[in-house]
């Protein structure tokens, strides 16, 4: 008998999960370019504010669009800290790995980067990053 009623209550569970889940996030998405007016390709930028994340991967022409928990969701609004990562290119061998990078490395964490934004009902961010030279 309880097994019975459990099994009743699980697809309502995920029901309820999925629209519940799917709901609070928001369609969001921008272009990054650089200094000298290019998309920048490389990587994923990510939107952080200590409980909640997102990222997208960035095109072939600077653009990304958010993912939190399925392919462009978006996120929650709020307000958000935004870095990059996995752009840095490994030059090295398998053995002594040197990383370069054609920006500054202080895209690299939220903290450093100088990025924020507000996230409200849908939108986009779109910034610049800086080359190194």
């Amino acid at each position: 008998m309880f097994n019975k009623k459990f099994s009743l209550l699980i697809p309502l569970f995920v029901v309820l999960m999925f629209f519940g889940c799917g709901g609070k996030f928001v369609p969001f998405s921008g272009k990054v370019t650089t200094s000298d007016g290019q998309p920048y390709t490389k990587g994923y930028v990510i939107f952080t504010n200590g409980k909640e994340s997102a990222r997208g991967k960035l095109q072939a022409d600077g653009t990304y669009k958010l993912d939190s928990l399925r392919d462009g969701d978006g996120l929650a609004p709020g307000n958000y800290q935004v870095y990059l990562s996995g752009f840095q290119e490994n030059i090295g061998t398998d053995n002594e790995p040197i990383y370069q990078s054609d920006i500054d490395l202080k895209y690299d964490n939220p903290d450093t980067s100088g990025l924020s934004c507000e996230v409200k009902k849908g939108g986009k961010f779109d910034f610049v990053v800086e080359t190194i030279k």
